[in-house]
């Protein structure tokens, strides 16, 4: 609808900085042309919106204008107070008290939303660690990444490819990203291409004094979505039709993290057949191999000899 378009264009514009129409349609999914119309409608209406010419230019609002549209809703108010992940707080080496925090938040809110805010506190936990009690020293690369990305200078780091290759690179860090409990950054190589780095493959990092310009339409979030579409299409696919025991089958939907499995249909003597997807053959041998006589292989046919000699080394081992 018109009317909550032009509501969110105004919250785009009270940040206070100059947004072009291009960025603005983007982030609203409608044409540069129909932004235009928009800024019409709201300048006719009394907001004063005032249009910057020139290649950095576009659109702002004129100096500490402000309106209530800003203020946040019960819900907004509500999502404040989820528990945060203390470990990746603590990762970013800003880890404040979880209480000290609770208490500062709970004095900005009506008093009828503050019963549903400690609600939240007490019932829902957020925990990013694994289930052992190792403890995992942060990545000494971590403080000098965040201050590469918070002042945009260059960083010097050797980084351990998954091929054993080690490699000295100059990146440009662009933002931080957390996936579950494993830190990455995000950054321009020497070419200007965006490229991620898994952080716990950077064995030394050091900050350059050196001042890079930051791509004013580069968002953060719009290109990790985009780089894990792109990852999760390039990963290759192995499928393999089996059939499985009952224990099998309770076992492999309990592991379904490492191996992907349809719904299958029940066989004979309570088994069922599934097809099962694997990023690898080699991967694929070792599952199955692991489940000895509780899985039998109905398709690829060659991969049934494999198994086979996969078998044979195993008992070779133990001889």
């Amino acid at each position: 609808m018109r009317a909550e378009r032009l509501i969110k264009i105004l919250l785009l514009l009270q940040h206070g900085k100059i947004v072009s129409a291009r960025e603005i349609s983007k982030e609203l999914e409608v044409s540069e042309r129909t932004i235009h119309r928009d800024m019409g409608a709201l300048s006719a209406a009394g907001i004063p919106i005032y249009a910057e010419r020139g290649q950095a230019g576009g659109w702002r609002l004129v100096d500490n204008w402000k309106q209530r549209l800003s203020w946040l809703k019960e819900k907004e108010m509500l999502s404040l107070f989820l528990p945060h992940a203390e470990k990746i707080i603590n990762d970013l080496n800003m880890g404040p008290s979880s209480k000290d925090l609770r208490d500062k938040l709970l004095l900005s809110l009506p008093e009828e939303t503050k019963q549903s805010a400690e609600k939240l506190w007490e019932r829902v936990h957020v925990d990013m660690g694994s289930w052992r009690n190792t403890k995992i020293e942060i990545n000494p690369a971590m403080k000098v990444l965040k201050e590469a990305v918070m002042n945009n200078k260059k960083v010097k780091i050797i980084y351990h490819k998954a091929n054993e290759e080690t490699i000295e690179y100059v990146i440009k860090p662009l933002g931080l990203v957390a996936k579950s409990s494993t830190w990455y950054v995000v950054s321009m190589n020497s070419y200007d291409e965006l490229r991620n780095y898994k952080i716990t493959r950077i064995t030394e990092c050091e900050l350059i004094n050196e001042p890079f310009n930051r791509p004013r339409d580069f968002k953060l979030i719009d290109h990790w979505e985009e780089s894990k579409k792109q990852f999760v299409q390039s990963l290759p696919e192995f499928c393999v039709k089996v059939t499985v025991s009952p224990w099998a089958l309770e076992r492999i939907r309990f592991t379904g993290r490492f191996v992907q499995a349809d719904d299958g249909k029940v066989r004979d003597h309570y088994w069922t057949e599934l097809e099962l997807t694997f990023n690898t053959e080699d991967e694929a041998v070792n599952f199955i191999v692991g489940f000895g006589n509780q899985v039998k292989i109905l398709s690829p046919l060659n991969l049934i000899d494999k198994v086979k000699n996969r078998a044979r080394e195993i008992l070779g081992l133990y001889r």
